[in-house]
């Protein structure tokens, strides 16, 4: 899903409410970065993104991509990496039925996987209908994870491992906006797999999707996968409500995921519950965010059993994972007052993502898999919305009392 044209428009209601009386900003100034974001839009237009149904602009080409060097301290690890670059396609195949497809090759090229691929079936702005491949409706990132839309060089934690960004799934769902201010998703879509099959091999029907997939203690990430002849006996329902307008500059958002994950390879059925809340503010020039998630699993002592005489998995599955992060920033140049479009944001995150959090009875957790703290600090520039250069530095402290540290510096950009 691209939210290219919402993410300048977002900004504008930002830049308008920044320039009340109680912010006694400067009419010209605001009237300037107002001239300059309707600049933006206009040129977006002209490539076919968000554009109307004229011959010309039927299919347009949009994308993202980053590179990023990551250093390890005292380990002599330094690497580098092209770790994306996505190729999106929109056509308007009809005023009302819309396709939006999305590629990604990662790693320098060496991987290549379907980001989406699916119909957009535009009834009203509060019924609409949705099927293909679609990202989860999960959380701050899963939808919308352009690398310049947030701060980090990397993605934060519990967006990789607690909500396994980017996740998506093969089905069909409903979305819109019913009133001003609320927009919802439901989907059905095959669900995450929880344990695998001995034996289990790429692409041949047996949930796969290019890798072994299966729950252990990093969590639910390897539950995921590409929709190969993905195996799915077994569906999940996805819905994600959003709330805009409770307050101004504020955003609340609400997940929830359930669904069985075994696909019948045992009799048990793994059902999984997620529960996500999140929630984003901007005030003037102070910026954050925060989210917390929550993932029951039933019968893990079950699926642990099961990967103790299996190839396919590995076991170390939790009862519950749990975490949460927050993150604020300052766009330095409004604070300052400086009459520039250009934005720095000097950022800190706090992270608690325990992927081990409770163990079913039998099964011993790995403490070193629980990231109990995790701080990042770094700063982000952005000389224009589409391109964002940055650097930060991270401390993680494990739940066996060891601690890692890791720089890095990425360039990210959205075409």
């Amino acid at each position: 899903m691209k939210l290219k044209l919402s993410f300048l428009a977002v900004m504008a209601l930002t830049l308008l409410v920044a320039a009340g009386p109680a912010f006694s900003a400067d009419t010209q100034e605001l009237e300037r970065k107002i001239d300059l974001l309707s600049d933006e839009v206009d040129d977006l237009k002209s490539r076919g993104i968000g554009a109307g149904t004229t011959d010309h602009n039927r299919v347009s080409v949009h994308g993202y991509g980053e590179l990023h060097l990551n250093h390890v301290p005292g380990r002599g690890d330094t690497q580098i990496d092209n770790h994306r670059f996505a190729i999106g396609v929109h056509a308007l195949l009809t005023d009302w039925i819309h396709l939006n497809a999305e590629f990604d090759f990662e790693h320098g090229a060496q991987e290549l996987e379907l980001e989406l691929a699916y119909l957009d079936f535009l009834l009203d702005s509060a019924f609409n209908v949705r099927a293909g491949v679609m990202l989860a409706p999960v959380g701050l990132l899963n939808e919308t994870h352009e690398p310049n839309l947030f701060w980090t060089v990397e993605r934060p934690l519990l967006q990789e491992r607690l909500i396994p960004t980017s996740w998506n799934g093969g089905g069909a769902g409903i979305f819109g906006t019913p009133m001003d201010g609320v927009s919802y998703r439901v989907y059905a879509m095959n669900s995450l797999q929880s344990i695998a099959k001995a034996g289990a091999s790429a692409g041949a029907g047996n949930g796969n999707g290019g890798a072994t997939s299966a729950f252990d203690n990093n969590g639910i990430r390897g539950g995921r996968g590409q929709v190969n002849n993905r195996i799915a006996d077994d569906f999940s329902v996805f819905a994600r409500v959003e709330l805009t307008r409770l307050f101004p500059g504020l955003q609340v958002g609400l997940s929830v995921v359930n669904g069985d994950t075994t696909h019948d390879i045992i009799d048990e059925g793994g059902n999984m519950t997620l529960l996500e809340a999140d929630v984003r503010y901007r005030w003037n020039w102070f910026d954050m965010n925060a989210s917390i998630v929550n993932i029951d699993v039933d019968d893990a002592a079950a699926l642990n059993t099961f990967c103790a005489t299996s190839t396919g998995c590995s076991g170390g599955i939790a009862e519950n994972n749990f975490g949460y992060n927050i993150q604020a920033g300052i766009h330095l140049p409004q604070l300052l007052g400086w009459k520039t479009s250009h934005d720095i944001i000097p950022h800190f995150m706090f992270e608690r993502v325990r992927t081990q959090d409770e163990m079913p009875t039998g099964t011993a957790a790995n403490r070193a898999r629980n990231r109990d703290e995790v701080y990042t600090f770094g700063v982000a520039y952005l000389p224009t919305p589409s391109v964002s250069l940055k650097t930060d530095y991270t401390v993680t402290k494990l739940g066996d009392n060891t601690s890692t540290d890791q720089f890095n510096v990425g360039i990210a950009y959205m075409y």
